[in-house]
């Protein structure tokens, strides 16, 4: 993919998602809006890679959306799913998404403890790979411990 058409892709992605917020639309609307976008950036896609990273991008994106909206697991899990079956799209997701797993343990089933327990701990141990002088990596960890804080959901011993 040329890097000009995902920055367009970005920018028109941003742009409706502030429509979307100053309107107030729900969270249907949102996730309607951000599917219909998807389906036609697959249209336009030439390779599968592209798809992939189109189709991870939005993922992505329903995630944080449907913590926003605190939606149930049947919503959030489904969209976690699918990035955990993409791959994230960088680090910065993956500490973000794992965060927001962490941060969302009261309203979702038990057994979903350990699992996010265990993202948030392998977002750790790849930001731990990042050089110590990388700003990135301060910023990234303190992410994680704010996530651990504010959890409010023990850590299992094995995590």
């Amino acid at each position: 993919m040329r890097p000009s058409r995902g920055l367009a892709q970005g920018q028109e992605k941003d742009e409706v998602l502030l429509g979307l917020m100053e309107a107030k639309a729900s969270f249907e609307q949102r996730r309607h809006a951000l599917l219909a976008l998807e389906k036609r950036w697959l249209r336009e896609a030439r390779t599968e890679r592209e798809r992939q990273r189109i189709q991870c991008g939005i993922a992505e994106d329903l995630v944080t959306l449907a913590y926003s909206f605190n939606r149930p697991w049947a919503e959030f899990g489904k969209w976690l799913r699918r990035v955990q079956r993409l791959g994230f799209s960088n680090l910065a997701l993956r500490v973000h998404i794992a965060s927001l797993f962490v941060l969302s343990l009261r309203r979702f089933p038990r057994r979903a403890r350990d699992e996010a327990w265990r993202l948030l701990a392998d977002a750790e141990r790849r930001v731990r790979c990042l050089r110590r002088n990388d700003p990135l990596r301060a910023e990234h960890l303190e992410s994680i411990a704010q996530a651990k804080v504010g959890a409010g959901v023990s850590c299992p011993p094995e995590a």
